[in-house]
């Protein structure tokens, strides 16, 4: 007999479902319709994967101890719209029960054990931090359950607040808050409290559970319906009004009621959380050596005493094509630039490296002078004596405490951490002993000589500080693409031939991926090629900050880099994976996207391979998300045509049915046939004429006769090629689960 779920007649007064607010419906899994369990019901949401709210009863003179049961997935629900154990493997993050476990077996011992079996879908799972999930919210559960000013017949809502903020994570999002409704009588009286409690609590209490003070968490049912779109029954609204009554239950542990705090929206509920938001746009103000910027606006510049006059053209995706008639950069305060210190001191370094990726690098006396004179400057502190440098202010923010904000790492030589670059001597560790052994460890992040093993790569005597700031020209094939090159003063310098004529640099053009992309003055996203010698090499999407000093690229670069160690450990939640950290600067939103060395067994080192910035919208009420959240999907290319699905493992036996979809990203019409899908195993030829409408997608079957491009379960490249070879729109997925059959990989 099908489990009738949560009872609404198990009060002496009837208690209703809550209703979907219209936002929830379009992404509400089969429309809203209820799943029901023993003694629970809860609906999905097709978007987060997990459950918009969970509604259960709970009847605590019955309740009995049952053994645990083994997580399984929802058989009534697709595999695309629930979250599966690949979400809570290897991290910290709990699968932490909507319907808790121990509430619902009560009733007979078969009813009993199918609620224990039933709460085991992972459609009552959610993403709980294992110290949330342990301590704040455990303790409102208990009281639950064993509060003697409570009725014995419970009836309760529960769910997930998510909100702008929630960081991207393999497939879902993480939750910012989560709520929880308890109705119950008292006297023939309904009853209704409601509580709200913030993920973030655990990152403010380091030392273990503490006594918890539920009142602090108290909120309105009011606040509930605002913050979720969830409406429930008037008459549970009606006895928790706006404003707090006097709290019965709570007398007994001499608790006052506090004031109401008012939250007027999603963001009040999410955490300053110290400097971990703040620190990037500190460090942007604190940077008195960057250049002003200005654009130009209905043919005049907007700021005409800006020491930049950027002079962005195009404004549609370039490939190879020159839609820039002018240089990006119209006009720039010279005389500024060779006033400043370590503007002259970087560009002593760009002659010090090959633009050849190929080409061996080392470094001579005269060289390495170079490099410590340019920290030097980058370690300086400004005029103002008292103002401690923009290096200082990352080292003290890498050194402090957790509690405090910082990143907690001991100042100490941190041997667990080793170099593998023997540049600067054998035996080289991160140390943080003191300011001036940091200074080391960011000359050997930076300019140490490694070798990197991305994949079946491998590059010889790599710098991420060539890389980064200088540029590398890479041989791919039959072509040559630029690595890197994410400093603004080298561009300019190049785009005015170059250094000592050698170099010729083209611009191309501009574009974004949203319309506002041009009105934004602190970053620029282009096109460009740039020739050395004979060879002509390409860059058909690159970026970087513009007008930002080069001491502060390299803090900014420095403290990523140590944000990337402790998210290795202790994800952050501002990270979206491993490589990308959200960020605000001047009310917009970027991917801070940083690699850093690849090791033999494809683990990562600790010198710094990539850093550069991804403008993503304005800092406004839309959502600050990855176009793919998931930690093992990698995007390296977008050209006209992307890569916009795949699945690797279809449903049944063999693999004849694996397919990846393409779509058209431009206005017009774009003939495929005759293109390709290419992966590691082999390439499948489009071979049916077919031409892509304006945003339509394109399924191809890559193995219907055999060989082909396999798509493997252990992860691979998957590149898509036009008629000329040349790689349009290239991704990657590192895995995917045998048993997760049907699978779909979305990739833009």
């Amino acid at each position: 007999m099908p489990s009738q779920g949560f009872n609404t007649e198990f009060l002496s007064v009837p208690v209703s479902l809550p209703r979907l607010g219209e936002s929830l419906l379009d992404v509400a899994w089969e429309y809203g319709e209820p799943l029901h369990c023993e003694h629970f019901s809860l609906v999905m949401n097709r978007e987060t994967k997990m459950a918009f709210y969970t509604a259960h009863n709970i009847d605590r003179q019955t309740l009995m101890s049952l053994k645990r049961a083994r997580w399984k997935l929802d058989p009534r629900v697709d595999i695309d719209y629930q979250a599966g154990p690949e979400v809570y493997k290897n991290n910290v993050w709990d699968r932490g029960h909507m319907v808790r476990r121990a509430a619902i077996t009560w009733g007979s011992r078969p009813e009993a054990s199918q609620a224990n079996k039933d709460s085991f879908f992972y459609t009552n799972a959610n993403l709980q931090h294992a110290k949330f999930n342990q301590d704040e919210w455990l303790e409102l559960e208990n009281w639950l359950l064993e509060e003697e000013d409570l009725d014995d017949k419970l009836s309760v809502f529960t769910g997930p607040i998510n909100t702008i903020n929630d960081q991207p994570y393999r497939g879902t999002y993480i939750p910012s808050a989560f709520w929880k409704v308890i109705v119950f009588t008292k006297g023939g009286e309904l009853q209704c409290r409601a509580f709200l409690m913030k993920q973030s609590e655990f990152w403010d209490d380091h030392d273990g559970r503490n006594t918890l003070n539920l009142e602090s968490y108290q909120v309105s049912l009011t606040q509930i319906t605002e913050l979720t779109d969830l409406y429930f029954q008037q008459a549970l609204y009606d006895t928790n009004p706006m404003f707090y009554s006097p709290n019965n239950f709570t007398t007994s542990n001499d608790i006052d009621t506090p004031e109401m705090r008012p939250i007027e929206s999603p963001t009040d509920i999410v955490d300053n959380r110290g400097k971990y938001t703040d620190i990037i746009q500190e460090l942007w103000d604190a940077d008195d050596n960057r250049f002003d910027v200005t654009r130009l606006a209905d043919g005049r510049w907007m700021n005409e005493n800006a020491d930049i006059r950027l002079y962005e053209q195009g404004y549609r995706r370039p490939g190879k094509r020159d839609l820039a008639k002018f240089f990006l950069f119209d006009e720039v305060n010279t005389d500024k630039l060779m006033f400043l210190p370590s503007y002259q001191a970087f560009k002593r370094l760009i002659d010090n490296y090959n633009e050849l990726e190929r080409d061996e690098e080392k470094y001579s006396d005269v060289e390495l002078a170079e490099i410590e004179h340019f920290l030097d400057t980058c370690f300086a502190r400004y005029d103002d004596e008292d103002r401690i440098s923009l290096m200082e202010s990352v080292y003290q923010y890498i050194t402090d405490d957790q509690s405090e904000g910082g990143l907690g790492f001991a100042q100490a030589k941190l041997t667990e951490m080793p170099f593998t670059s023997t540049t600067f001597g054998e035996g080289q560790y991160i140390d943080l002993t003191s300011i001036e052994t940091f200074r080391e460890t960011v000359r050997n992040i930076w300019f140490g000589l490694y070798t990197n093993n991305f994949g079946n790569r491998q590059v010889k005597h790599a710098s991420g500080f060539e890389h980064v700031f200088l540029g590398e020209i890479k041989r791919e094939g039959s072509r040559y693409e630029i690595g890197g090159y994410h400093f603004w003063a080298k561009f300019f310098w190049d785009e005015q031939n170059g250094n000592g004529g050698k170099a010729d640099l083209e611009y191309l053009g501009s574009f974004y991926d949203g319309p506002e992309g041009n009105l934004n003055t602190d970053v620029a996203t282009l096109a460009m090629s740039w020739r050395v010698g004979e060879k002509i090499a390409w860059k058909e999407k690159g970026g970087f900050f513009v007008g930002m000093s080069p001491e502060c690229l390299l803090a900014l670069g420095t403290m990523l880099t140590f944000e990337s160690f402790r998210n290795d450990t202790q994800p952050l939640s501002f990270f979206d994976g491993e490589s990308k950290r959200r960020a605000a600067i001047n009310g917009w939103r970027y991917d801070l996207v940083l690699y850093r060395e690849t090791l033999k067994n494809q683990d990562r080192g600790f010198h710094l391979r990539s850093f550069y910035p991804v403008l993503k919208s304005r800092d406004n009420r839309d959502p600050l998300l990855a176009p793919h959240s998931n930690t093992d999907v990698l995007l390296y290319d977008e050209g006209d045509v992307v890569i916009a699905s795949a699945m690797p493992n279809p449903p049944g036996v063999g693999d004849q049915n694996e397919w990846v979809s393409i779509r058209n990203e431009t206005p017009g019409l774009i003939d495929v046939t005759g293109w390709q899908i290419r992966t590691k195993s082999g390439t499948t030829v489009l071979r049916e004429k077919t031409k892509l409408p304006p945003g339509r997608e394109h399924k191809i079957v890559v193995r219907a006769g055999g060989g082909g491009a396999a798509l493997s379960n252990k992860g691979t490249v998957i590149e898509l090629l036009d008629t000329e070879d040349t790689v349009i729109s290239k991704v990657e997925y590192k895995s995917v689960s045998r048993r997760a059959e049907g699978q779909v990989l979305n990739f833009s």
